[in-house]
């Protein structure tokens, strides 16, 4: 039997992602995940949400992660708590994950839902920017 890798998807240009990804990096995981790297901009990438939608069962967000063989789960701070608990670590003495929680990622989450309205992107970029295809 071979040992089970939990795979992590991520969207290139998402902080929710980026969240999770840095708690993996700075608690010394990245070893045992592996990290697929999904590009709005990319011609596949349609397909590759739709595939990961049938999977996962239902619409989901970004990451999602397949922790155990067929089961996904998403929210970045879920997945953080999940992995933090497995290992026995404490993401709140993770200083440069709380200095991306409090000072950059709240900024970028102001700057996603102004996105997220149909005016805001289109007033701003004349079209739906990479984060929201």
């Amino acid at each position: 039997m071979t040992d089970f890798r939990p795979t992590a998807y991520v969207k290139t240009n998402c902080p929710f992602s980026f969240k999770f990804r840095l708690f993996i990096a700075e608690a010394g995981l990245s070893e045992h995940v592996t990290f697929v790297a999904l590009d709005p901009d990319a011609p596949g990438h349609a397909a590759e949400k739709s595939e990961l939608a049938i999977r996962v069962g239902h619409k989901h967000t970004f990451p999602v992660v397949e922790t155990e063989l067929g089961i996904y789960r998403t929210d970045s701070d879920d997945l953080i708590d999940y992995f933090a608990e497995k290992h026995g670590m404490d993401p709140g003495s993770m200083n440069t994950l709380q200095f991306y929680k409090t000072g950059l990622f709240p900024t970028f989450l102001e700057m996603f839902h102004v996105l997220a309205t149909p005016l805001g992107w289109v007033a701003r970029f004349g079209r739906k920017p990479k984060a929201f295809r």
